[in-house]
């Protein structure tokens, strides 16, 4: 039986910065021995959304398992397809204005049915960055898991330029095995279960929103500036401000709205 971490062929890992994909590259750098083919690259491709612990992360995996990984960016000043650029730890953005950049492209916020966001900071970048590597086409390696089985199918029925694999969904890893592969390292992704790599997403759910704000002050105001610049809301049922006011009002310990979060699907 084929082990689904071997590559063969042009091929971009695309890594999230979360702890399922960097699982997932820690098996990938295992079946090849600790080395990488030359036509495998592991890109991060950054959103300026993400979370400072997201950043530290990615860095530190590519410094303690000496893997190159390829920070990259949209750059709207390229050609269209070939609009990306290399960054480093040190000079990728940060401050929000990438993802401000599409939004006034588009004239509009991205929300749950139109999440541009994904397409214009990762999809789209990370489709040129391996356009620009090899004529072929190439295998998009993606972190999602057995438990995660609707993902999967619905990724793998897309039409794409390029072949899609889950090797962690074809290898049955489950999130019950990245949380114990994780507790087992000297290191970690240095977010809380409920937290994720984009500091504010629209997909959250209320209650998750109010606790990161309560934990960390100041983190959804961003997001509540660009609906007030577009007189509009990345989801129907809220605001950023609406979640603002409930965030910095007194609380009850332990009192939280059960209402699910959807998953971002960064990756997908």
């Amino acid at each position: 039986m084929r082990d689904p971490y071997l590559c063969d062929g042009p091929t971009v890992l695309s890594f999230s910065g979360g702890r399922t994909s960097g699982l997932m590259l820690r098996r990938v750098l295992d079946a090849h021995g600790g080395v990488l083919p030359p036509d495998v690259h592991v890109v991060f491709a950054n959103t300026g959304k993400e979370r400072p612990e997201t950043l530290l992360f990615v860095a530190e995996c590519a410094t303690r398992w000496d893997v190159p990984i390829h920070w990259i960016e949209r750059d709207r000043s390229r050609p269209k397809g070939q609009r990306w650029r290399e960054v480093t730890a040190a000079t990728a953005c940060t401050d929000g204005s990438l993802f401000e950049e599409i939004i006034k492209e588009h004239c509009f916020l991205p929300n749950v049915v139109m999440r541009f966001c994904t397409t214009e900071l990762k999809v789209f970048p990370m489709r040129d960055y391996m356009r620009a590597q090899t004529s072929e086409r190439w295998t998009n390696v993606i972190g999602l898991r057995r438990d995660e089985p609707k993902r999967v199918m619905a990724i793998r029925a897309r039409s794409n330029a390029w072949n899609t694999d889950c090797p962690l969904y074809d290898a049955g890893v489950t999130v019950a095995d990245v949380a114990a592969f994780w507790r087992a390292q000297p290191f970690d992704l240095g977010l809380q279960p409920w937290e994720g790599n984009c500091d504010g997403c629209f997909l959250k759910a209320f209650s998750i929103l109010e606790r990161i704000e309560r934990d960390r002050p100041g983190t959804l105001d961003w997001w509540s500036e660009q609906e007030r610049r577009r007189n509009a809301k990345f989801a129907r049922e809220r605001t950023y401000l609406h979640v603002l006011a409930r965030a910095t009002a007194p609380s009850l310990p332990g009192i939280l709205d059960d209402q699910p979060a959807l998953p971002c699907a960064c990756t997908d």
